[in-house]
């Protein structure tokens, strides 16, 4: 079966404004996942059943592991390679609320301290894992590991967005990423996608897998959106290879890298949907980051995704490269046939690591691990591919999540004695 194809966005960044984050914007906000109910409802999966979170050990009797906060990088390696152990055991393991809470809590300190445009060094014979999309997978997630080895200070990660929707293990994944995180802060990388954005989540599965997860308890949600908020746009490795998550800005011709480094992320993110305003650059910018695809060709044009997504041409690509000193780019955002695609005459390299997409696509997944030669001073990349993971006999397909955004996000505003 082909990928299924999502919208792009139908105003300026609609989809990226917090109106969650407003209070009284919450009726709009409740609407969408209205929409996102009636839209799956007729889901051909079965419905999943909640799963309040108490603490208690899974049926493997397999224990949560404890978070040890922010000041032993050894403890929190330790608690993330225990926290993939404890999600594999069972689909009914819980990380208990208030550990959560304290993770998420610290994921947003550390990464308001990192910038719009992370720069990434790597030393002369080591090398970095580019990881497309993953999109809630979590077994294929962890084969990624099994595969290419476990996160290290000389085994770097850079996870390029779209961590979450679709699959139905992305509360796993987000609290994995965030854990390695925070124990290894210089030596792995997160980017934002599209899909870390609230109207994207109601849409997609995650509001209602964490309401789900999480009790209807509407501050773990707001916590996430709040990390969401806070990741980097894009990175540079070695003052060579561009990587973000979509595309190119359709000002690119003459885009310097300072220009991308001085987006307010915050900002773009949370301007208040009421008080609409004209797109500035920084907007266009965010926006096409986000959301934009290359084709073959020259120039811009409309995106198939439609609203205010673009795609840009080789002409784009060269031009933006030539101009900032760089090679080549590495981008995520579309499920390739192979796991990767080259394009742009071998300048625009597309990464998507989510094999049989949505339990639906025969897809392959690949990651992108970009060698620090010791005789070149250019990065070299190399490609591996990879296959679906086998799943375990309680696995949750896809989208499972979905159809129940409407109802859990009705009790949730009730629970936090919000009036709609």
């Amino acid at each position: 079966r082909s990928a299924p194809r999502e919208a792009g966005p139908n105003v300026w960044l609609q989809s990226s404004r917090g109106s969650l984050l407003h209070t009284v914007a919450l009726t709009t906000v409740a609407l969408c996942a209205a929409k996102a109910g009636r839209q799956v409802g007729q889901s051909r999966r079965p419905k999943v059943q909640r799963l309040s979170i108490k603490g208690e050990a899974p049926s493997s009797g397999l224990a949560a592991p404890a978070y040890p906060g922010m000041e032993d990088p050894e403890k929190l390696m330790k608690f993330a390679r225990d926290l993939c152990d404890f999600y594999r055991s069972s689909s009914q393991a819980r990380l208990p609320l208030g550990d959560t809470e304290r993770l998420l809590e610290d994921a947003v300190r550390l990464f308001s301290q990192e910038a719009t445009l992370v720069d990434i060094e790597v030393p002369t014979g080591d090398h970095v894992n580019v990881v497309g999309d993953v999109h809630g997978q979590l077994f294929d997630f962890l084969s990624i590991f099994e595969a290419n080895g476990w996160p290290s200070e000389e085994n770097r990660f850079l996870f390029n967005g779209d961590f979450v929707d679709r699959g139905s293990y992305s509360v796993e994944i987000m609290l994995i990423l965030l854990a390695f995180k925070l124990a290894l802060p210089k030596h792995f990388f997160l980017s934002r996608g599209n899909h870390e954005e609230e109207t994207m989540n109601h849409n997609y599965g995650f509001t209602g897998e964490v309401l789900a997860k999480y009790d209807v308890e509407l501050k773990i949600f707001v916590a996430f959106q709040r990390v969401f908020m806070c990741l980097p746009l894009a990175h540079v490795v070695n003052h060579d290879v561009f990587v973000t998550h979509g595309g190119l800005p359709r000002i690119s011709k003459n885009l310097s890298l300072d220009t991308i480094a001085a987006v307010d992320r915050i900002k773009v993110s949370t301007d208040d949907p009421r008080q609409p305003r004209q797109p500035q650059e920084e907007d266009i910018i965010y926006n096409d980051l986000m959301w934009s695809d290359p084709f073959e060709g020259d120039g811009l044009r409309v995106s198939q995704r439609g609203g205010s997504a673009r795609q840009f041409g080789a002409d784009i690509t060269e031009q933006f490269l030539a101009k900032n000193d760089l090679s080549f780019m590495i981008r995520s955002h579309e499920v390739k046939d192979e796991g990767y695609e080259w394009m742009h005459n071998k300048k625009c390299l597309t990464v998507f690591s989510a094999p049989g997409y949505c339990d639906s696509c025969n897809n392959r997944g690949a990651v992108v691990r970009l060698h620090a030669e010791e005789d070149e001073g250019r990065l070299r990349p190399e490609i591996r591919p990879f296959d679906t993971a086998e799943k375990p006999e309680d696995y949750v397909y896809a989208m499972s999540y979905a159809s129940s955004t409407y109802q859990l996000w009705n009790e949730a505003l009730r629970k936090a004695g919000i009036d709609r």
